[in-house]
């Protein structure tokens, strides 16, 4: 089990809940936003969703874990969150996907816009296995299987 007891937003959850956690991220700027991934492979979220860094698809807070439908399965490897907040993560099978502010283009999706549920990163992707992934607070970065590292971020004059 993840030491998740350090952390008062888990207060929030049962202790079957918390029993059930493989891999847990706490972020924001009051440590008020989670994501966890269980030992089933569900992926669950609360907690006050600033800039839709939930990625439920709205812009709701909960203290209720909401269900990542789109990312339940994929067996993720690595998770991380910039201050933006933006929360990106691999799967096992080298898969990216990233949510959250995009002020400075930080999820890798070409845009500024934000994201509001999870959308895998394809540009420069799709020919790499990533195995590791990284944000700071307005860019994120990922080291493929081979030793490449990409990174995001708004490079302006």
């Amino acid at each position: 089990m993840v030491d998740v007891g350090k952390w008062p937003i888990f207060t929030l959850l049962s202790p079957q809940e918390i029993s059930s956690i493989r891999k847990a991220c706490v972020f924001g700027t009051s440590a008020n936003e989670a994501i966890y991934i269980t030992h089933n492979d569900e992926v669950f979220v609360f907690g006050l969703n600033c800039s839709n860094c939930l990625g439920t698809g709205d812009n709701q807070s909960t203290i209720v874990p909401k269900k990542l439908e789109a990312l339940c399965g994929k067996k993720i490897s690595s998770l991380s969150y910039g201050s933006g907040p933006h929360v990106v993560l691999a799967t096992e099978d080298g898969e990216v996907y990233a949510w959250g502010h995009n002020g400075y283009s930080q999820l890798g999706n070409g845009t500024t816009n934000q994201g509001i549920t999870p959308i895998q990163v394809c540009t420069n992707l799709l020919i790499k296995k990533v195995v590791e992934v990284a944000c700071g607070s307005h860019h994120s970065m990922a080291l493929s299987f081979d030793g490449d590292s990409l990174v995001w971020l708004c490079h302006e004059k």
